[in-house]
């Protein structure tokens, strides 16, 4: 057996968890537009864990500190650290000092008076929208995204997942504006309409008043504030965006009570958030959703106007369960959020649509993904347990805890069969509710769950093959899937494919089969089937005479469904079609989820075609982009497996080629790599 105790502790913080911890903060900040930075205060309730511990240790980011408190008393000897050189994801260590007496007492209260930096690299949490960045060009917006460990940059906290605790918050924001955040309104009329405290008449403001009363982690804390509607979905379902895409959001999302009363059902535990609201964001959002309690955050890259991106909203109403309720320890057990997450996102989507074998089919093409995903990936990022050791989260983001964790539980469910790990989830989700969870405690507690009551399941899931599964690396064991719904994908993808392949067209003709009563899903079953690499792990491209034939039979350059287009767009750069690459680029810059422009720009990069237009684009628009996103960018063009970066092999061939090469060309290459390698200054 593995010893995984000793990778429990989060080098991914600078806290101290261990001797003391947050069981409450009260929240009090001023939103500044004008100067893009929050004016706060952070009050806590700061439980002692061990009585020889003489400081408190917190996270911090680019903050100002001014003031700290113990028990109404100035603290005057705190200390905020430098920056670790080459580590500056982890921001700076504040150290407060305690006195024997504060600790002897086993609580206090710890208050903070700061400011944060209103350079986007150093509130990497915050995104700070101008007018012209909006929907309804009128007014700026913010919004925080603070997963993995970004908190740090919004308020000094615990940054670590270990660490849960309630909230109250009290939010002044410009009159013309809303605030919203990843919990409840406390001041709400009889008919749900919000109440605010105005300002004083000189400072134009009023006050949004909030509270969050089950304990969650700091990477869940989440604020909005902008130009927002709302519309009620259900009597606990609310949909929050701009003015302008109000009534296409509130169809879109309209399945939305369906959705939490399926996962009910499934989960066999009700919902312990009280509300469940939607908040579609500006198109800078990097992700298609974000899980903050109360509020979950989605890309409006969903509005495909048919309802058939959905499935995003139902992941995050699982997140509901697992990653909120059950949250994993460290971000090296971050599989048991989103391995747990998808299985039930699929399962709640094959229950509502009631197609036999729908789950079969969504996990077809995850694992397609998940495919290419090792195949990119270092060997040591393709394991569902990782040691990430003190280094950014953010850059073992991939789809192996998704897919390969989807994938253990659905081995795990198709062994013991579906209604007796039913039995499984239910019993987990009550015995880890409210905590946290780590790769042993969850094989433990598979193991032991059925030794008293089912000896068949227990020896089965005994048996099973932990070892491989949770530390092995590369592609899991897959299943024989059913592919009832996939075969008329694939055997048509196969049809273009000989199609493309036969160099007398004369002889041949196009498939002609009708796709309009196909599902999105089987489109995107086809798109899949074609962007699979060949034996060697490379693209396999298509004629570009054949992707125009494409365009004329299915339209897809026009279509409204985002999985459709980036599918398309991917095919077109990888076959070098320059008439497509208008669309490319309009696709990449009208919003900035990452799972469509890192492997666009990658894809760009790579390409001698798309190269020049890759690099122009990403610097026109890097300001637009989540810094999170931009960083991602960057760093895919800084380093990528077994060679050097895309930007390197830039400056080599032009080094080669510079002769030849205009200034122009040139002059892109070198801002790219320094605008790059700014971005990452500290990574490298």
């Amino acid at each position: 057996m593995v010893n995984n105790s000793e990778h429990d502790d989060d080098k991914s913080t600078l806290s101290n968890p261990r001797y003391t911890r947050a069981k409450h903060v009260n929240w009090k900040a001023a939103v500044d537009f004008e100067n893009h930075c929050i004016s706060a205060n952070a009050t806590y309730a700061i439980e002692i864990l061990d009585k020889n511990c003489s400081s408190i240790h917190l996270d911090t980011r680019g903050l100002t500190i001014f003031t700290v408190y113990i028990n109404d008393e100035p603290v005057k000897d705190w200390i905020l650290d430098e920056e670790i050189k080459g580590k500056l994801h982890l921001g700076q260590r504040l150290a407060i000092p305690l006195k024997e007496l504060d600790s002897e007492k086993g609580s206090l209260k710890l208050e903070i008076a700061y400011k944060t930096s209103s350079d986007p690299e150093k509130c990497s949490a915050a995104q700070w929208l101008t007018p012209a960045q909006t929907s309804g060009k009128k007014y700026p917006y913010l919004f925080t995204q603070c997963q993995s460990i970004h908190a740090r940059s919004l308020i000094p906290c615990y940054d670590c997942p270990a660490v849960k605790m309630t909230y109250n918050a009290e939010m002044t924001v410009p009159k013309w504006a809303t605030a919203i955040m990843s919990a409840l309104s406390t001041k709400v009329d009889a008919k749900g309409v919000i109440s605010v405290a105005a300002g004083e008449a000189s400072t134009d403001t009023h006050t949004f008043s909030f509270e969050q009363p089950v304990p969650i982690p700091a990477y869940l804390l989440a604020l909005a504030v902008g130009d927002l509607a709302s519309k009620d979905l259900s009597p606990r379902c609310r949909i929050w965006c701009e003015p302008c895409t109000l009534k296409a959001a509130a169809d879109e999302f309209h399945q939305t009570e369906l959705f939490l009363k399926t996962a009910e059902d499934i989960t066999s535990m009700p919902y312990a958030w009280n509300r469940y609201d939607l908040l579609v964001l500006p198109g800078s959002f990097p992700y298609g959703g974000m899980e903050n309690p109360c509020l979950t955050f989605v890309t409006p890259t969903l509005l495909a106007g048919d309802g058939s991106l959905v499935c995003v909203v139902a992941h995050e109403i699982a997140h509901s369960w697992t990653g909120n309720l059950v949250t994993n320890k460290t971000w090296g057990h971050f599989w048991l959020n989103e391995g747990w997450t998808t299985w039930l996102q699929r399962r709640i989507m094959n229950k509502i649509e009631n197609v036999p074998h729908n789950m079969d089919l969504d996990a077809i093409g995850g694992a397609q993904f998940l495919e290419q995903d090792i195949e990119i990936l270092d060997k040591s990022m393709t394991s569902l347990y990782l040691k990430l050791g003190d280094g950014d989260p953010d850059e073992s983001y991939s789809r192996v805890p998704y897919e390969k964790g989807f994938h253990l539980l659905y081995a795990l469910e198709r062994m013991v069969g579906e209604e007796t790990f039913l039995e499984l989830v239910a019993g987990y989700l009550k015995k880890f509710a409210y905590g946290t969870v780590t790769t042993e405690e969850f094989r433990e507690f598979c193991i032991g769950f059925w030794k008293d009551t089912n000896p068949g399941a227990y020896t089965k899931v005994k048996e099973f093959s932990w070892e491989e599964w949770m530390y092995g690396t590369g592609m899991p064991p897959l299943p024989v899937f059913d592919k009832s719904l996939a075969e008329e994908a694939e055997s048509l993808a196969a049809a273009w494919m000989d199609f493309d392949s036969n160099t007398d067209k004369t002889e041949v003709t196009a498939p002609d089969v009708d796709i309009n009563g196909w599902t999105s899903a089987q489109k995107v079953c086809f798109l899949n089937s074609l962007l699979l690499v060949d034996k060697n792990g490379k693209p396999k491209k298509l004629n570009i005479s054949t992707l125009h034939l494409m365009q004329i039979e299915y339209s897809f350059q026009r279509s409204k469904n985002a999985e459709i287009l980036f599918r398309f767009c991917m095919l077109a750069v990888q076959a070098a079609d320059k008439e497509i690459y208008p669309v490319v680029v309009r696709f990449i810059t009208s919003q900035g989820r990452m799972k469509y422009i890192r492997p666009l720009y990658r894809a760009l990069f790579a390409s001698a075609a798309g190269r020049e237009i890759g690099v122009e684009t990403f610097l026109k628009n890097k300001d637009f982009y989540h810094p999170i996103a931009s960083k991602m960018i960057a760093y895919d063009m800084i380093g990528v497996k077994n060679g050097e970066g895309i930007v390197g092999k830039m400056k080599s061939a032009l080094t080669r080629n510079c002769i030849r090469s205009t200034p122009v060309t040139i002059g892109v290459a070198a801002a790219v790599v320094l605008g790059a390698l700014t971005l990452l200054r500290y990574k490298k």
